[in-house]
């Protein structure tokens, strides 16, 4: 179990990272994908805080009710969103955008929402994960 806990510590981690790299590279930086999808950064803002929301309530179930977890991981959402575009529009030479914080906060809601679907998925992906490697071993 603690092993467990260690790698929800290291995916949270190391997702913040993520989020925090993509949204810190100078926007000439990005590759443009050539997708005609209108205000695709706000789908990827949603996307990428839908995804820190899932973790941090994996993270936080075994400890909290999950009212407190949702609400933690959406405050998250607001908090580490609202940290990013400003520090998007002093440092990062990005404009700071009260739609992507929207977006960030969205998709914390969402991923609390969708929270329980999602770790039905991931522990059936798991499960399936450790049966084949334990086949091929």
């Amino acid at each position: 179990m603690i092993a467990h806990k260690h790698v929800l510590l290291w995916c949270n981690l190391l997702w913040a990272g993520v989020i925090f790299f993509l949204c810190a590279i100078p926007s000439s930086s990005i590759p443009d994908p050539k997708l005609n999808i209108p205000h695709l950064d706000k789908v990827v803002h949603f996307g990428m805080f839908f995804i820190m929301s899932v973790f941090l309530c994996d993270a936080l179930r075994h400890k909290l009710s999950s009212r407190a977890c949702y609400l933690i991981a959406i405050g998250f959402s607001f908090a580490y969103g609202g940290l990013i575009e400003i520090l998007q529009y002093k440092y990062f030479h990005r404009g700071g955008d009260w739609w992507d914080l929207l977006a960030d906060v969205l998709g914390g809601i969402a991923g609390c929402l969708l929270y329980p679907t999602a770790k039905k998925i991931m522990d059936k992906l798991v499960a399936r994960f450790c049966k084949n490697t334990r086949d091929k071993n």
